[in-house]
């Protein structure tokens, strides 16, 4: 059989030299080339410089370092032993990294000894990770009008078979100390009012400190045992995060153990925002698990709007709830269905007023057995501590700021969460402890603020481009109409997808978006 002379074979070649440049070897839609021509990365030198020694051998590029995880971030690439292989082997991620074909790249354990010698106790991350934030401030991308929050949950590096229960001790919130000082001035007020003299009504207040059974890994014992509705049980530990609402850019990052509220951090974090970055909230939006008290009361302190759905809290007597009767702002009362005045009467547990009917009235009323249990003598209800602020803040309930909040709080919130989870490392903490997973979160966090950013910046300038060629045209249909025609035969008016219109008898002329 002959052999066609067109096929071509593959022959051995023997070793050449040749001039590489990558600089034209990497797309010029990269997404790393898009990084390197918006962002400057020269500012962790400052960040790290009193971290090295001014003597001995020297060391490799902390930016070189820093830009190598980022690279993991952003590509998903789960282990450092496998971020050294794709470094060596891909030439996008060595331009990137300014590393030539005949260098070598850094091996996995100079960045583990880095971070366990050298930025172990530091705030590097979290440094760098605000310098970003900055530059959008700058930019006019991140403005802080509007901030939306939810937590996601990680699982801990840990094995949820090895665990214990232990007690600890708990530590009281510095909103449950306002409580407290609130709940025994008004306590001593009612007691004056009653002329309680020498014991004071109640219990005596047990002063010993509180504690409460957890259950704790032995494996990871700073995570938390996650028990929520609709969450998988097991150690965890819970990301959370807060996003300005006009281009999704991350503003604050907090890890916690599995088992803390939602609703424990987050003033504190909204004050952390204003302090490091100068934000100017106005406006938040949260899920119902931030429904609670002291959410309320911080908010309305900093003088920021709640956004946040109130989280139906249901009454496990059968007897008449609290939505049936009506509180007088006042005169300090709730009035029952049947008119009748529940007056306070004492503090319970030093964080709730107790409002209670007059024996008698009760006795006589046509409603008692569907309102009082079998043990009951009258009718109480409780009311919590600076409910007038969750008032406040669910009177905005149904309003359209509140329905476009929440649609922006699931929209950047939850879908954040999952884009972080599926394509930037986020799935699993890799190494244990708080401090480690706040890292992971940071740098995960940290690259898709880089993509938002760069996404943000390039938008603007496609606006001003299109922008620019909108003017020259209009200014060009100017001219050239009125030559046609003198100017008062020409009319201005606006049209659904057209920016001009001219028209004259038997002529219109429009200029398209």
């Amino acid at each position: 059989m002959g052999v066609s002379n067109m096929m071509d074979k593959n022959q051995p070649s023997q070793s050449k030299y040749m001039y590489v440049n990558l600089e034209e070897l990497v797309p010029k839609d990269h997404l790393l080339r898009e990084v390197i021509d918006k962002i400057d990365f020269s500012f962790i030198y400052d960040k790290v410089e009193n971290m090295y020694s001014h003597r001995g051998r020297r060391s490799v590029d902390p930016v070189k370092l820093i830009k190598m995880l980022l690279i993991g971030y952003f590509f998903g690439i789960p282990s450092e032993r496998q971020l050294e292989e794709q470094v060596r082997v891909n030439l996008a991620y060595r331009w990137f990294l300014n590393i030539d074909l005949d260098e070598p790249v850094p091996d996995h354990s100079t960045i583990s000894q880095n971070r366990r010698r050298r930025f172990k106790g530091t705030n590097v991350f979290q440094e760098i990770f605000d310098e970003i934030i900055k530059l959008c401030i700058a930019e006019g991308i991140v403005t802080g009008e509007i901030i939306v929050t939810d937590s996601t949950h990680i699982k801990a590096n840990a094995s949820n078979k090895r665990k214990e229960v232990v007690t600890v001790e708990c530590t009281p919130s510095e909103y449950l100390g306002i409580l407290e000082k609130e709940a025994e001035a008004l306590q001593e007020k009612i007691n004056k009012e009653k002329g309680y003299k020498g014991k004071k009504r109640g219990k005596e207040p047990n002063t010993a400190p509180k504690t409460k059974q957890i259950v704790r890994s032995k494996t990871d014992p700073e995570s938390g045992y996650l028990n929520r509705p609709e969450k998988p049980k097991g150690f965890h530990y819970l990301d959370h995060m807060s996003i300005d609402a006009k281009h999704g850019i991350i503003t604050d990052v907090y890890v916690t153990p599995g088992n803390v509220d939602d609703s424990e951090p987050y003033i504190d974090r909204l004050k952390s925002q204003q302090e490091r970055l100068g934000l100017n909230i106005r406006k938040v939006g949260a899920d119902k698990g931030y429904d609670y008290m002291n959410v309320h009361y911080g908010l309305d302190k900093l003088g920021i709007e709640g956004y946040i759905p109130g989280f139906a809290r249901l009454s496990k007597t059968e007897s008449f709830t609290i939505d049936k009767f009506a509180y007088n702002r006042n005169k300090d009362v709730y009035i029952c269905p049947e008119g009748k005045f529940l007056y306070l009467s004492h503090i319970k547990q030093k964080k709730t007023k107790v409002y209670a009917a007059r024996t008698r009235e009760c006795k006589a009323c046509l409603l008692k057995e569907q309102c009082l249990s079998k043990s009951d003598r009258r009718k109480s209800v409780t009311r919590p501590f600076h409910q007038d602020y969750a008032d406040k803040t669910h009177t905005r309930q149904g309003s359209v700021e509140y329905t476009r909040i929440r649609k922006l709080r699931r929209m950047w919130c939850e879908g954040t969460n999952g884009i972080l989870k599926e394509n930037h490392n986020l799935s699993k903490a890799r190494r244990r402890g708080i401090a480690n997973v706040l890292e992971q979160c940071l740098l995960s966090a940290l690259v898709i603020n880089i993509k938002r950013y760069i996404k943000a910046i390039k938008q603007r300038e496609l606006r001003k481009k299109h922008t620019c060629i909108s003017n020259k045209i209009r200014t060009i249909m100017r001219k050239w109409l009125g030559k046609l025609v003198p100017s008062h035969f020409c009319q201005q008016a606006p049209l659904m997808g057209h920016s001009l219109i001219y028209t004259q008898p038997n002529r219109a002329f429009v200029k398209a978006n």
